[in-house]
């Protein structure tokens, strides 16, 4: 009866030992999944910031850009000096420069809305449009649409890429020159078979 006691008591423990490691197992483990989400929730929140500083920047510098340009537009190398005209005509060179660069930019995505809008417009800004008209201008639209929808994204593209919101597209790597086609082995030509030998004369022939 003594033996069987022990027995039970002995079960008692080892059963609560397991349970309570199963229990601490389940804890780790929420325990683990609880630092993922906070990781995940610090990383989204870094991301967060990280592109609303990249939007911020990219919408100012073309002003800060072309601003710095402006200001130091024919300010002498050192005070005290007299201005430079040659430094004054190369700065404002420099100015035009980085205006046209901009303005490309800018006058790409424009240029894509032009064409048949401005016909539609023009259309629907006279006094009395005519319906035929307009018909035939949305007709023309929908046939270049594939092309101008291309030309639109390719537009946009460079101006993400000019406010450095976007990398620019790899330039394709140069085919391989194609290696010439090895020579055809020349074919084998047959040796010539070795001719007959003549049968000897018979004795009767000698005589």
């Amino acid at each position: 009866m003594g033996a069987k006691i022990n027995i039970a008591v002995a079960s008692l423990i080892v059963g609560v030992a397991g349970g309570a490691s199963y229990g601490m197992m389940l804890v780790d483990e929420t325990k683990l999944k609880l630092i993922e989400v906070l990781k995940d929730k610090e990383q989204a929140a870094q991301n967060a910031d990280r592109m609303r500083i990249l939007n911020d920047n990219a919408v100012k510098r073309y002003g800060k850009e072309l601003g710095t340009l402006v200001r130091a537009a024919g300010v002498p190398a050192a005070p005290p000096a007299a201005d430079d005209p040659a430094k004054l005509i190369d700065d404002a060179r420099a100015i035009l420069a980085a205006r046209d660069g901009y303005r490309a930019s800018l006058d790409g995505v424009r240029a894509t809305l032009n064409s048949e809008f401005d016909a539609l417009a023009a259309e629907l800004g006279s006094a009395k449009p005519k319906p035929d008209k307009v018909k035939q201008i949305l007709d023309d639209l929908k046939q270049n649409w594939p092309n101008k929808e291309k030309d639109m994204e390719a537009a946009t593209r460079k101006l993400l890429v000019d406010l450095n919101l976007q990398q620019a597209p790899r330039a394709p790597k140069p085919e391989a020159a194609s290696t010439p086609a090895a020579a055809p082995a020349p074919e084998s030509v047959p040796a010539p078979a070795p001719a007959a030998k003549k049968p000897a004369p018979s004795p009767a022939a000698k005589k």
